[in-house]
């Protein structure tokens, strides 16, 4: 499909395991992974959807990730006002990664959310990347599951004619969502550029979560014709350790409410409560701000954080030094256990 900008990736820096620095152009504007995307949700947050995009826009946060459900409940005005902001924060060089809206309509039990939606809320915004209206394998056989995940998958891209689509598979299980990915990117390679999956769909702990990354990576790569160079999404993953683990696996991108909901401990790399900040005793530029709310304080900490986490990510692939960070904090032997599954 021809696009309004072409999208083109790079690898900079590949590692001897699944790790890579991968360099994403698109509309004249670089993104270099690992990285982190900030989301912004409407359900389970005592924050405004407004509030929270416009601070991102505010202090220029270079990423972020909403929901087009929550875009297109704002009144029509409101609606007129953020998406000019959105379209300036997109010219300036900020990346704008616009998700279905499923997860906000699924947990609302909104079954008024339809793809005609999905397709009015993307002709208001200026995105960069931007999802599949995704299928839930709730009470679906797999086969029907299956067949309308990929129906979904081609009507969604007809919506746009830019490039940066990003599907969305689902999977009961580590194990059915392995399976899925391998015969999509068997039937529509040309739509693999950009996937993406739930965190939460790889598994029920860790190591599960982690081999079953490293077997869609390995996937991803087998049927790569552009050099190793395909972009894997985990949706709802923040936690720093997992982030580093999922990047050492050969995911790229990331999003979460981890900064909306939690205050990050940068020395420990643990999700703390969001009113734990001041235990965490932090001195960057932000925490040593008297004049800020406290609110506002966890946010910026947190985006901080995210921002600096990721380009020492970013480092320790191009210095190859993921591998003995990872051992020094999980174990060489959790790595090995993750390796022997993997391959």
């Amino acid at each position: 499909m021809a696009g309004e900008t072409e999208l083109q990736f790079k690898v900079i820096k590949p590692s001897d395991a699944l790790a890579r620095v991968i360099e994403v152009e698109i509309g004249g504007k670089k993104l270099i992974t690992p990285t982190y995307f900030p989301a912004i949700s409407s359900y389970g947050i005592k924050y405004s959807f407004l509030s929270l995009i416009r601070l991102l826009i505010f202090h220029s946060y270079p990423r972020i990730l909403f929901s087009a459900y929550d875009f297109h409940l704002l009144p029509l005005k409101t609606k007129r006002k953020l998406s000019y902001d959105i379209n300036e924060y997109s010219r300036k060089g900020g990346f704008v990664f616009l998700d279905s809206g499923i997860y906000e309509s699924y947990w609302k039990a909104d079954n008024k959310w339809t793809k005609d939606f999905y397709k009015a809320s993307i002709a208001e915004i200026d995105f960069d990347f931007y999802s599949s209206f995704d299928v839930l394998p709730i009470e679906r056989r797999s086969k029907e599951f299956e067949k309308e995940t990929l129906s979904s998958i081609i009507f969604s891209r007809s919506l746009s004619d830019k490039p940066g689509f990003v599907p969305i598979l689902h999977g009961k299980t580590p194990n059915k969502l392995v399976s899925l990915v391998r015969e999509f990117v068997k039937e529509k390679p040309d739509l693999c550029n950009f996937i993406a999956v739930p965190e939460r769909d790889c598994g029920v702990n860790i190591i599960e979560k982690a081999q079953t990354i490293g077997k869609i990576r390995k996937i991803l790569d087998d049927e790569d014709a552009n050099n190793y160079s395909r972009i894997l999404h985990i949706l709802g993953c923040g936690n720093p350790m997992s982030l580093l683990l999922f990047s050492y696996y050969g995911a790229n991108t990331f999003d979460s409410l981890n900064w909306i909901c939690n205050a990050i401990d940068p020395d420990r790399l643990v999700v703390d409560d969001f009113s734990f900040l001041e235990l965490i005793n932090c001195n960057c530029s932000i925490c040593t701000d008297a004049s800020r709310c406290y609110t506002e304080k966890v946010f910026l900490h947190n985006l901080l954080f995210y921002q600096n986490y990721v380009l020492g990510i970013q480092s320790l692939i191009r210095n190859d030094g993921i591998h003995e960070s990872l051992s020094q904090r999980v174990g060489k032997n959790i790595l090995e256990r993750i390796n022997r599954l993997i391959i």
